[in-house]
Order: structure tokens, then sequence, then C-alpha cells
């Protein structure tokens, strides 16, 4: 199943490669030739997808790899560095647009918009757009965060499209800084998407919890399970889009440890059925009190 998980985000990667390579040439040929900073930077920004995609297709290949001495809980987070790396190269591209774009506007450079430069971007849109609802279709069925973050950059990349088309209308009506404005505007769009994706990369970096609603999953499934038996002290995190959940249980007091040791598996592969991506679940077995030790205490 992992392995069949895996060549889904490969191939998913390898489409959105080719897709963006594609984008950024077109937008960077006719970015050119109309010397538009806005286009120029929307090229730079399909670019910058087509290297998320070959560090996304690394990573993957990295976090597919099994557990061993070294990771004993796996290589998933190698999916969640190649994540944060993506998004600081997206910072120093915007830095650099962003000055750039501040430059031409000081120097009032008007570019030349032709109707091969609405065709370009129009093309280069709509090959973003399909990117973006194929990775995103594929992330959610597979529970892939770089695919997820990937789609998000696709989708940037559409609404950076659409600043441009209205940079290009702009300058058509005359406005000489709609042009730098609108890179302006693509660089605050790839910023905002960046500072989501590397906050969602860095909250599994530093172990995230699972969140209440399954934590409250986990102990109601429990506890369904039989009047004697109750949970307590349930932890969870997550590990790439996997789960590792431990937690304590109380058996009445008279039972051996093979019949404690059933009912440990029993509630394992009941929450390794209810709780998507669980990996693990660790049970540590305690006997519950005696009536007359209640009374005492």
């Amino acid at each position: 199943m992992s392995s069949g998980r895996n060549t889904r985000i490969q191939r998913a990667l390898t489409v959105a490669l080719v897709g963006n390579i594609s984008s950024a040439i077109i937008k960077m040929v006719f970015g050119l030739l109309a010397n538009s900073i806005a286009m120029f930077a929307d090229a730079v920004h399909s670019m910058f997808d087509s290297v998320s995609s070959v560090i996304g297709i690394y990573g993957n290949k990295i976090s597919a790899k099994p557990p061993d001495i070294e990771h004993p809980y796996g290589h998933s987070k190698f999916e969640q560095i190649a994540t944060l790396g993506i998004t600081v190269m997206l910072f120093v591209a915007c830095f650099n647009i962003m000055h750039e774009a501040v430059e031409r506007a000081i120097a009032i450079v008007i570019p030349s918009i032709t109707l091969y430069s609405f065709a370009s971007i129009l093309v280069s849109l709509s090959i973003s757009l399909l990117i973006s609802i194929y990775e995103r279709r594929v992330g959610r069925s597979t529970s892939s965060m770089i695919l997820s973050a990937d789609s998000s950059h696709s989708l940037t990349d559409v609404l950076a499209s659409l600043v441009v088309i209205a940079g290009f209308f702009g300058t058509n009506m005359g406005f000489s800084y709609a042009d730098s404005f609108a890179a302006t505007l693509v660089c605050l769009l790839i910023t905002y998407v960046g500072c989501s994706l590397f906050k969602r990369a860095a909250s599994i970096l530093v172990d995230r919890g699972i969140t209440l609603a399954t934590l409250m999953k986990v102990k109601t499934t429990v506890d369904e399970l039989s009047e004697e038996v109750e949970c307590h002290n349930v932890r969870g995190r997550v590990v790439g889009n996997k789960i590792y959940i431990d937690m304590h249980i109380t058996v009445k007091g008279d039972l051996s440890v093979e019949q404690s040791h059933r009912i440990t598996e029993v509630i394992e592969k009941k929450l390794k059925r209810v709780i998507k991506g669980a990996e693990e679940v660790i049970i540590h077995v305690e006997p519950s009190r005696k009536p007359r030790e209640k009374e005492a205490r």
C-alpha cells in the first residue's frame, strides 16, 4: 500500500514538473519580449514551482525508505524538510523580484504588451490550474503534505497570472506603474502561501500533537470496546502522514498477562481501522483498583 502511495505521488510530481517547466518557459520568453517585470516575476514563480517539484520528488523518494537503525520511526519528516526548502527559495525569489519592481517603477519602465502576451499568459494559467487540481486530488487521496504544498504553489501561479493580466490591462489603459504594482502583488501572494507552508511543515517537525477531535475519538473507541477497560494518558504525535499513539489502560487486576495482551491487540487493530494514518499504537496496561482500595483513598 505504501509503495502504491509513493508511486502515485512520484507520478503526480513528475507531471507537475513537466507542466511547470513548460509554463515557466512560455512566460519567461514572452515576458522578456514584452519587457514585463510582472510576467517575468510570474515566470520565476513557475520556475521555482519546477524546482519545488524536483525537491518534492527527491524528498518523497527518501521519505519512502523503510525504518532503519538510525531512523527507527522512518524517514517521513524528510518530506517536511523538503517543503521548508521550497518555501525558503520562494522567499529569496520574492525579495529579488520586489527589488526589481521598485527600481522599474522609479525609472518608469513601461512594457510593450501585445496580443501574444495575453495569449501566452492564458495558456500558462490553464496549465497551472490543471496541475493544481490534479495534485490536490492525488494529495488528498494519499495524505501527502508535499503534494498539497505543490498544489498550493500551482494555485498561486494561477492567481499570479490573473494579477499579471490585470496589470496588462492597466498598462494598456495608461497606468505606468501597473506592471510594477502587479509584480509586487504576485510576490505578496507567493509570500503568503510560503508562510502558510512553512508553518505547517514546522509544526510537524517539532512533533505536533494529534487534534483534540482525534484524541477524543481514540478515547471513545477504547471505552466502547468494554465496560471493564478504561483508557487515560492518551497522547499522539504526527510524523509525516503517519500518527503514533500511546496510552494507558486499566483492566481487571486478576487477568493474566496473556489475557491483557489480547485486549491490547484488539484495541490496536480497532484504532488502526478507525484512525486514518495510525501507524503504531503503544499501550501500557495497569490493573484496576480494588473496591476497598478506593474506599481507603
